[in-house]
């Protein structure tokens, strides 16, 4: 039977592990610890101790015979119940390997033995887990100087003169978290000394040692074990050693001693060194001569390493990434990570290419109590591409700088800054960046307060943009901008008042003449083809109170609103907008002001009933939909766009009361929209299909154009003319949680044609999120273009017509219209090989603009992916056509050891990432 008993200090053990039990009931020897020491008869004085515990303990048929020096005492008790393993915390935490289970000493666990639940913590390719047994004091935290100390035997004696007690068979000590097992053990009271021998093991928090045999020092915790394995729960990970070192405060040191992830008996890589150490209280390892040996080969030798052995931070170099394009040659990048403090840390981002040179970005992130932010920075010097060497705006040494914060004052008031500034236009183009997402568009520079109030905000806003790019018209930059929006407090009879207000500089500087592109020809800057009013710069103060009076009931909802919309304009014109009104005849007004009326009733009505559907049980809806809207005509051909443009039409569009974006446009309505939506919905709510359909029926012309050279304009535009809208139509189909199918369509029945559209179908079963399929179309045929020859923007595809150096004219059919494929793919197609594809085409220009193909092969303990890549940096609203036609090619190589950190590649994780939906969730479970 194995006992245990309670010594109050580590000095005293001797006086107190054996003992000869009473006979007592079974239920309180399973609750109770005893607490022994000697009497001065020499007889064992034993007084039991209520101890709550993990699990009961085993119960044996019947005690063991315990010696004591010159007295013999044989104690006998009932047999009882045998205990179960379920219910067995003791022999839980002394594991025995067995023909079936040969690693069950280093607590390992084959899959098929594993629970359910456990399983599914596991990617489906390992051949099962280390689990850490529950045990009393697993989680038990108090210094080993404080702590008592337990132990346990089959049997015990003590030699009195030397002060030595010995324990025999099924040995347990345990001192706070720290748990000692072995077959034999010989304590030393007056050395403070224990020696183990046989199946040796040492537990301590999410550490498990196993070896021939172990010496302890009592009063400090220090031990070490010899011919020693070692197992890190946590990360599971596990090694070996010709000895293991406890330190007192719980730093390991192996001599000779190997460290890895893969699974027992099976090194597919491990690091070989002479030295390891690993100090769990830091998170982090450290080796010298180290050797990395893939199947027992040396692949790489380092005289140092220092490796993570949990998930939290600490100085060092990050997986660096490797591949080769035509752009960059060779580009090869070591991050080195910075932890500078608790609240603070950097990151070194050395990026050499050899078609370019060495670039060097770098980052610093804090945080703190109320505020949080990151600022960085990319120098390359003398940058040897040589294709933009002949353009005007390129520069050698490229540059880039930002700093992104937020401040929290209080619970009220909030500060933030985002600030980026580049080279030239052409750096993003050339060049990626690991500190901050890329643009081909433009970079902000903005700074702005928010106030928050019970019933309002208010903002303070400077934001200007810098250009990356040199042929998309200049924006307008706000300086600055002013806005407070909220609503009245209280209600009248159901009333609602709101308001929304703004005041807003808007500036830019137009470039003027010509620009020299890659070719060294010269051509002319799109700013400088801008004409009239579109060269604008001014002040505007938009005002825009709304009464509603919402209604709802369980049956149905009414919401009749009134809008009052107020802007007043100051502008200035350089002399070309001038001349440009004076050739048509028309007068700039400096100061100009618009006030529309916007009146509208949105109504609806839910009708539910049950239903069945593959002999499931369902709520069917029929959902009715009625929207009224009036607003009348004002001219507004003479206001600039300074933020505005037109919406793309879609379902949720017959639902809008303005069919701009934007404060610069109002556009006039006499509409009525139906539309009616069909959901069916689960017991427990869950939408399995929706569908809905809808259309505008308009009752006069809409006059208000984006933009337009006078009032009549609107009548070129068999759009704006037409009595109804086009079909609009959404569809959403769940079959379960893994198969999704989303769609949007708008149909117009007087061209007979689509004008715009997308659908998506993703499947990605729960129980395997190694199965990947995507499968996306996206048609557009209404976007908002910039017109060079009208020097204005207009709605619709549209061609392009490009003059060229000899004057002649290259005309691009429909040159903005979208219609796009987008499939991917991640498979298993053999037990641990996954492919990997994805191919972007555009139908339109007949061109692929992104597709990558590979593989992936990955077990426990390491992963590698090979990927071949051919990619556009493509720009839909790009206004140039030959910057969106030259293509590069890759190759990226991505190695992972599993417990160590990736290897290389970690670029190959950015583009699986952003063009395979559903791969970021896949990672974020272990696969």
């Amino acid at each position: 039977m194995t006992h245990p008993y309670k010594v109050l200090r580590p000095s005293a053990l001797a006086l107190g592990i054996f003992t000869a039990l009473h006979p007592l009931g079974m239920t309180q020897a399973l609750a109770d610890e005893f607490n022994c020491t000697v009497g001065p008869d020499g007889q064992w004085l034993c007084v039991t101790e209520e101890k709550t515990r993990v699990a009961p303990r085993p119960v044996q048929p019947s005690a063991p015979v315990v010696s004591q020096p010159g007295k013999q005492h044989t104690i006998s008790a009932t047999a009882p119940e045998p205990a179960t393993a379920s219910t067995s915390s003791e022999s839980a935490q002394i594991r025995r390997s067995t023909a079936a289970n040969p690693y069950a000493h280093l607590d390992w666990i084959p899959r098929e033995q594993l629970s359910d639940a456990q399983r599914a913590e596991i990617a489906p390719y390992c051949a099962g887990t280390y689990s850490e047994p529950a045990r009393l004091g697993k989680d038990d935290d108090t210094p080993l100087n404080q702590a008592p100390i337990f132990a346990s035997a089959d049997s015990s004696s003590y030699n009195q003169p030397r002060q030595i007690t010995t324990l025999d068979g099924n040995v347990i000590l345990r001192q706070a978290s720290l748990q000692f097992t072995g077959d034999r053990a010989e304590l030393d009271q007056q050395a403070s000394l224990g020696r183990l021998e046989g199946n040796v093991s040492l537990r301590d928090q999410d550490v498990l040692i196993v070896g021939d045999h172990a010496q302890i020092q009592l009063d400090s915790g220090e031990a070490q074990v010899d011919n020693a394995e070692y197992v890190l729960h946590s990360m599971q990970t596990r090694g070996n050693a010709s000895y293991i070192k406890r330190q007192e405060e719980g730093i390991i040191r192996l001599k000779s001693g190997s460290y890895t992830s893969c699974t027992p008996g099976n090194n597919d890589w491990h690091l070989q060194s002479n030295n390891i150490t690993l100090n769990p209280e830091t998170g982090f390892g450290t080796a010298t001569n180290v050797t990395l040996r893939v199947k027992n080969i040396p692949v790489f030798y380092t005289p140092y390493i220092h490796f993570p052995i949990d998930d939290r931070r600490q100085s060092g170099f990050l997986p660096p990434s490797i591949s080769y394009s035509n752009n960059k040659g060779l580009d090869l990048t070591t991050p080195y990570y910075i932890n500078l403090a608790p609240h603070m840390d950097a990151t070194l981002y050395p990026n050499y290419m050899s078609e370019r040179g060495l670039l060097t970005e770098g980052e610093f992130r804090y945080l703190s109590k109320n505020s949080k932010g990151q600022i960085g920075g990319a120098w390359l010097g003398n940058d040897r591409e040589k294709e933009r060497k002949r353009q005007s705006e390129y520069k050698q040494d490229r540059w880039m700088y930002s700093w992104q914060h937020q401040h929290g004052f209080n619970n009220r008031l909030l500060a933030e800054v985002d600030y980026t500034d580049i080279s030239d236009p052409y750096y993003f183009q050339d060049l990626s960046s690991n500190i901050r997402e890329s643009s081909d568009t433009t970079v902000d520079q903005r700074a702005g307060l928010r106030w928050r109030g019970d019933s309002y905000t208010a903002g303070l806003n400077l934001h200007a943009y810098e250009r990356a790019n040199v042929t998309d018209i200049t924006p307008y930059n706000k300086l600055p901008q002013l806005t407070l929006n909220g609503r009245v407090p209280g209600e009248w009879g159901g009333l609602q008042l709101a308001y929304q207000s703004e005041l807003v500089r808007f500036e830019r500087t137009l470039e003027k003449g010509n620009f020299t592109n890659r070719d060294g020809d010269s051509e002319r800057w799109r700013d400088d083809r801008l004409s009239g009013i579109n060269r604008a710069e001014g002040s505007r103060l938009h005002l825009e109170p709304t009464l509603s009076l919402p209604m709802s009931w369980d049956w149905g909802f009414i919401k009749p609103a009134l809008k009052y919309a107020y802007t007043r304009y100051d502008l200035t014109l350089d002399r070309k907008g001038k001349n440009d009104f004076i050739k048509q005849g028309r007068r700039f007004k400096s100061s100009t002001s618009r006030s529309v009326p916007v009146a509208s009733i949105d109504s609806g009505l839910y009708f539910d009933r049950p239903t069945q559907m593959l002999g499931k049980n369902y709520t069917q809806t029929l959902e009715p939909r009625l929207f009224y809207l009036y607003a009348p005509y004002k001219e507004q051909h003479d206001i600039p766009l300074f933020d505005t443009s037109e919406s793309s039409f879609s379902y949720s569009s017959l639902w809008r009361d303005n069919r701009f974006s934007g404060r610069d446009r109002i556009g006039d309505a006499n509409q009525v929209s139906l539309g009616l939506t069909w959901r069916w919905l689960e017991e427990n709510g869950f939408e399995r299909q929706r569908a809905a359909i809808g259309q505008a029926y308009y009752l006069s012309d809409r006059k208000v154009l984006l933009s337009a050279d006078h009032k009549n304009e609107y009548k070129d535009y068999s759009r704006n003319t037409t009595s109804r809208s086009p079909y609009a139509m959404q569809y959403m189909l769940r079959l379960n949680q893994d198969w999704r199918f989303n769609a949007d369509w708008a149909w117009d029945q007087d061209e007979r044609a689509t004008r715009a559209g997308s659908l998506m179908f993703n499947y990605q079963p729960e129980d395997n999120l190694n199965k990947i399929i995507n499968f996306g179309y996206r048609y557009k045929n209404d976007g908002v273009y910039f017109n060079e020859d009208l020097g204005r923007y207009v709605t619709g595809s549209g061609d392009y017509v490009q003059t060229l150096p000899d004057g002649t004219k290259k005309v691009y059919k429909d040159f903005y219209k979208v219609e796009q494929t987008d499939a991917s793919i991640m498979w298993p197609v053999f037990q641990r090989w996954n492919a990997i594809a994805r191919w972007q085409f555009d139908y339109n220009r007949s061109r692929t603009l992104d597709a990558f193909g590979g593989f992936e092969y990955s077990n426990c303990c390491w992963k590698v992916r090979l990927v071949q890549r051919y990619w556009i940096d493509y720009d839909e609203r790009s206004m140039s056509p030959d910057d969106n036609r030259r293509p590069d090619r890759g190759i990226f190589l991505q190695v992972i050891l599993k417990g160590l950190g990736g290897v290389t590649g970690n670029k190959v994780g950015t583009f699986l990432d952003e063009g395979i939906p559903g791969y970021q969730r896949r990672e974020q479970h272990g696969y």
